[in-house]
């Protein structure tokens, strides 16, 4: 891969890592949190790999009625709010969208296909993901494997 590619997925590896490590916060239980975060992990890595061609015109056709554009506010209005009362959440899937897209740009750049994308994007998340939350166990418990 070209120099400058490394850096992205290096921050990608990085924040998926300190997002493993924060994972132990949740009051949810340990399988049901990794569950979701694996899941979470896969949605956003075909969400950026696999782009929607016509989300423009669905969205487009969607704002240009009436009731469309009232709905839309109101379902934006209780988004902002959702927003602003989870901003610490917010945040942390704001920032690993962002380190997705950055590594997404940087694959593409280099000329990968999609599948390549997405295979790269998956391996380096869930890697850093899985070391994270190893590390956060083993710093927690003093031990790597599970009872």
């Amino acid at each position: 891969m070209k120099r400058n590619s490394w850096f992205s997925l290096t921050l990608l590896f990085v924040t998926y890592f300190i997002f493993g490590w924060k994972l132990s916060e949740f009051d949810i239980p340990p399988h049901l949190t990794w569950f979701f975060a694996v899941a979470a992990v896969l949605v956003l890595a075909i969400a950026l790999s696999f782009p929607l061609k016509e989300t423009k015109k669905l969205l487009m056709r969607w704002i240009s009625s009436d009731a469309g554009a009232f709905i839309s506010i109101i379902v934006g209005a209780c988004l902002a709010v959702i927003v602003v009362t989870w901003l610490h959440l917010f945040v942390t899937v704001l920032v690993l969208t962002s380190a997705g897209a950055l590594a997404r740009l940087d694959i593409q750049m280099f000329g990968h296909q999609r599948w390549r994308t997405f295979a790269i994007l998956t391996t380096i998340s869930l890697t850093g993901l899985g070391v994270g939350g190893a590390i956060e166990f083993l710093s927690r418990t003093g031990r790597l494997v599970l009872p």
